[in-house]
């Protein structure tokens, strides 16, 4: 079984990214063996203007991983994983070692049911919280897009 973890460097020790289409990698392992296998730079996709959480679904889907671990995704990506298959558990956070041992230690991490919050249409901006919705502070609902208020 293979998974991916979004991350924000390409360490096992590195923290987890919570921002699925806008992670800066995805490191994959292999969970029988239980060792990191590969590293996808993912970071072309924080500049794009669109299709960031689709672009990161598909080439998750083409390294050939079961599931996708990470903090939150939105609904377009969530469709592309479901429709390929990969089980989705978000909510997740810590480094990246230690998702990975979460999920080795209990197989019974619940998938997500569904997207974690709405298309976002930009990034998080470090001095005042999340900005969704084309940087008008409007947020995207989740809890990210609640932060900075």
């Amino acid at each position: 079984m293979k998974i991916a973890i979004s991350s924000t460097g390409k360490s096992p020790d590195s923290p987890l990214d919570p921002r699925f289409g806008r992670a800066s990698y995805f490191l994959i392992f292999d969970v029988e063996k239980g060792e990191l296998i590969d590293v996808i730079d993912n970071r072309a996709s924080q500049e794009a203007a669109h299709g960031a959480g689709i672009n990161a679904a598909s080439t998750v889907a083409e390294a050939g991983v079961d599931s996708v671990l990470t903090g939150r995704v939105g609904p377009k990506a969530f469709a592309i994983l479901q429709a390929a298959g990969i089980k989705v558990i978000s909510e997740m956070d810590g480094t990246v070692q230690e998702v990975f041992d979460r999920f080795r230690l209990d197989g019974n991490l619940k998938p997500s049911g569904g997207p974690d919050c709405d298309a976002h249409a930009s990034s998080p901006k470090p001095k005042d919280g999340w900005r969704g919705g084309g940087g008008k502070g409007k947020g995207c609902g989740c809890k990210r897009g609640r932060q900075g208020r």
